[in-house]
This record gives structure tokens, sequence and C-alpha cells, in this order.
């Protein structure tokens, strides 16, 4: 697309978005109200934040929201997914701290089950975020392909971040048990 295309597509944004303020300002104010952003702000608070996204080349899909019903939707996904997910990383944290609790009760080694839990668990939930984050991130061209792309990307993502999160507690474990224990390192891990 031509430069000036993208000046004049540009300016004609900027001047729906203040259209936009103009007509509806009560509304929106009342919906940002209840919807908190980012610093950046969001499409409906921040006219350059749009255009960015529309410039950007990873997001190939048109912001396409005609209702604020769907807005609701979109905002509720994200707000759930963000929950489950918080929710996930303390309920693993609860059951790790179970475990070590259990272990004091009947004399055993609590401090070694502390550092190995510890360990493992730090470097298993940096390790499934990061992985999953990637793996979605990469996948997110499925978006385009079929109208289920995003639970096909979410769902692989999901998957792969499980996976990987608990190879890396599984070595991790071992290897914070060898520490402990003065041992190699790598001993009986791989």
């Amino acid at each position: 697309m031509p430069k000036y295309h993208m000046v004049a597509l540009e300016q004609k944004a900027l001047g729906l978005f203040k259209e936009l303020q103009v007509k509806y300002q009560a509304e929106l104010q009342r919906f940002m109200n209840t919807n908190r952003a980012s610093r950046r702000g969001t499409v409906w608070s921040n006219p350059n934040r749009g255009v960015h996204i529309a410039k950007n080349a990873r997001h190939s899909t048109k912001l396409d929201i005609s209702s604020t019903a769907e807005f609701r939707k979109i905002k509720y996904i994200e707000n759930t997914g963000r929950w489950l997910g918080n929710g996930m990383i303390l309920l693993d944290g609860a059951f790790r701290a179970n475990s070590v609790y259990n272990n004091y009760k009947n004399g055993g080694d609590w401090q070694r089950s502390l550092s190995t839990e510890l360990a493992s668990f730090g470097a298993s939930t940096a390790s499934g975020i990061f992985v999953g984050s990637i793996t979605t991130t990469a996948l997110s061209s499925l978006l385009i392909l079929t109208p289920y792309g995003w639970v096909i990307a979410i769902g692989v993502g999901l998957y792969v971040g499980f996976t990987a999160s608990i190879k890396m507690n599984n070595l991790m474990k071992k290897t914070s048990e060898n520490i402990y224990d003065r041992k190699p390192i790598f001993e009986g891990t791989f």
C-alpha cells in the first residue's frame, strides 16, 4: 500500500476517533471506568494504539467489534484467562506447600523437600509460561486459516507449555536434589 494511502487512512482513523469521543463521551467514560486497561490504553482510549495495531504485521486480523456486547465478551475472555492462569499457578504452589508440610509432619527431610519444590516451582512455571506464550504467538497465523484457529493456537500453546513445565519440573527437582545432597549436578537427570 502506498505511503500516502496509509497517511490518509491514519488521518481518517484519528478523525473518527475524535468524533467517537465527542458523540459517545459519557458511554465511553462509563465503560472505561468498569474495564481498566494497561498504561498504553485500548483502541477506545488511545487513537495511536489502534493505528499501531493496524500497522503492525503481527496483527493480521482487523479490529471488527461492532457492539459493546462483543467488547464485553472479549474482555470477559481476557479476564477469565488471566484468572485461570494465576489460579493454576496458585494451586500448584499450594500442592507443593502441602507436600513439604506432609514431609515435615512425617519427620522427613523437609528442608530438602522445600528446596527442591521451590526450585522446581520457579523453573517449571517460568518455562511453561515462556514456551506456551512463544508457541501461541507462533501459531497465531492459524487465526487467519480457520474460523476456530484461535482455539487451535491456544490449545496447542497450553499443551506445549504444560509439557515443557512438567519436563522442567522433573529436571529441576532432580538437579536441586543433587545439589542439596552434594552429588554431581546432572547425575541421573537425563
